[in-house]
């Protein structure tokens, strides 16, 4: 990923729930314009959820965007993640 992520306040969107999480935003290959990031504090029935039903990132910007999990955590953690489509910044 690159060195510099951004980090901001977003929502996570899975199935009808919506919480307020961090993330930190990056480019993981920028000539390929390939990123994702890292979700933090998201409770682990939520995130095992997100592997079931479509997950999608909404910002601040009001953009928002389907995200893949890269690991299924058991407790409140942080989690890696890869974003589909273009890079929303």
């Amino acid at each position: 990923m690159a060195a510099h992520l951004r980090s901001e306040d977003g929502w996570l969107l899975v199935g009808d729930q919506q919480i307020v999480v961090e993330v930190d935003l990056g480019l993981f290959l920028p000539d390929t314009g390939l990123w994702g990031g890292v979700l933090h504090n998201i409770p682990g029935g939520l995130a095992s959820s997100m592997r079931d039903v479509e997950a999608r990132l909404r910002l601040q910007t009001g953009q928002v965007r389907r995200i893949r999990l890269l690991a299924g955590p058991d407790d409140e953690m942080s989690v890696a993640f890869i974003g589909e489509g273009t890079a929303p910044f």
